[in-house]
């Protein structure tokens, strides 16, 4: 047996945690010596302690870990506690890190506003062109890129890649909400293509066409998705300046997809279709 100290040494826990493990009756001693009051602890007791801390790391109260434990279950029971409450932790830093990249190009913009004197928009007229394509309402960005990258893996799997143009995501959206992206995601079709392509999760992509824009004002973001609200930043600017207003749906054009995550760099064509302003237009 171990003193508590070196079970402290072995366990990775904080004598005074054990102490007040012992108080609640959570985790006693094998033995107090009746002279000296040192109590020792046996390795045995490891898997308890294991269990008490994966309780109170998913969140559950002092009253409620007490009762799992005198339920006796299983280790697989904990096994799969600890496994949800894992994949809880990775989905918040994952969030955190899309904050922590969102604050970043904030402060770039911050630092770059106003310093681009000619913005470098390009007005195209674009045709009508075939769109294999689904729309959805996705809750969070995570749910976009996931859809977005599924369909950039199995599409081309399932029909080739021959027929297939970019990546063209449609904002369906009447304005930005974080909690609820409206969006219409697929490849521009350079050929015959089935009318129809499955997708996992009862998911499909359906055949349709993509209208054409008489004039589209258009400019290429290079760098991570997450920051191309820079590009619309400089878009806004121009349009501004030229005295343009927004005309339909944005669309955003993977001309190159970011292959090894959100902060890979991704080549993105922003389209916005607008008209010309009215001459008394805020006036």
């Amino acid at each position: 047996m171990f003193r508590i100290g070196e079970f402290s040494r072995i366990a990775q826990v904080s004598g005074r945690l054990l102490r007040y493990y012992d108080e609640l009756g959570l985790l006693v001693p094998e033995f107090i010596d009746p002279q000296t009051g040192y109590r020792y602890y046996s390795a045995q007791q490891l898997p308890r302690l294991n269990r008490i801390l994966v309780l109170k790391e998913i969140g559950l109260s002092l009253e409620q870990i007490t009762e799992l434990l005198a339920q006796n279950l299983p280790a697989e029971a904990f096994r799969g506690m600890l496994t949800l409450r894992k994949a809880q932790i990775e989905q918040a830093l994952q969030e955190e890190t899309t904050r922590l990249r969102m604050v970043e190009s904030r402060l770039d913009q911050l630092d770059t506003y106003g310093q681009v004197q000619e913005p470098d928009i390009v007005m195209k007229s674009v045709e009508a062109q075939p769109f294999l394509s689904v729309r959805e309402i996705l809750p969070d960005m995570n749910a976009v890129r996931w859809l977005a990258q599924t369909i950039n893996s199995v599409v081309p799997a399932t029909i080739g890649r021959s027929t297939l143009g970019y990546i063209t995501i449609v904002i369906h959206s009447p304005m930005y909400d974080p909690a609820e992206f409206d969006l219409e995601i697929g490849f521009i079709v350079t050929g015959k293509v089935p009318d129809r392509v499955p997708l996992p999760n009862d998911r499909a992509l359906t055949l349709g066409e993509l209208p054409g824009v008489a004039r589209m004002a258009t400019l290429v973001h290079v760098g991570p998705v997450d920051y191309r609200h820079q590009g619309y930043s400089t878009l806004a600017l121009g349009l501004e300046k030229a005295n343009y207003q927004i005309a339909g749906l944005g669309r955003e054009v993977m001309m190159q997809f970011p292959l090894q995550g959100p902060d890979s760099d991704a080549v993105i064509e922003l389209q916005i279709p607008v008209s010309k302003s009215e001459p008394n237009l805020g006036t």
